[in-house]
């Protein structure tokens, strides 16, 4: 007999629905592979932006995007500002889970 996989529920549908939504460009896409493929699931913004050869503020604003849509936290460290995902969220390990398995 087959396993027998657990249906989400609609609460989680619809978070996952927005997270979605918010990845739904190519340069979010971009980060999220970045993010996902990285050892650490952490970058420096300079880090992302020098290896998707875009400008900061873009970078930023992409950042931004995914950091409201409940995919990525910032962590500062001193001077330097990181990105890193959501560990604490079902939804963003899937989503990880998804990036991970294209790198």
């Amino acid at each position: 007999m087959g396993t027998e996989k657990k249906w989400i529920d609609s609460d989680e549908m619809l978070e996952l629905a927005e997270m979605l939504k918010a990845i739904a460009h190519p340069s979010r896409m971009a980060i999220m592979f970045l993010l996902c493929n990285n050892a650490e699931k952490r970058m420096s913004v300079k880090s992302i932006y020098d290896e998707l050869k875009m400008a900061q503020p873009v970078i930023s604003r992409h950042l931004g995007i995914l950091k409201n849509g409940g995919l990525v936290k910032r962590v500062i460290q001193g001077s330097k500002t990181f990105y890193e995902l959501k560990q604490d969220n079902t939804n963003v390990t899937r989503i990880s889970m998804c990036f991970s398995s294209i790198g």
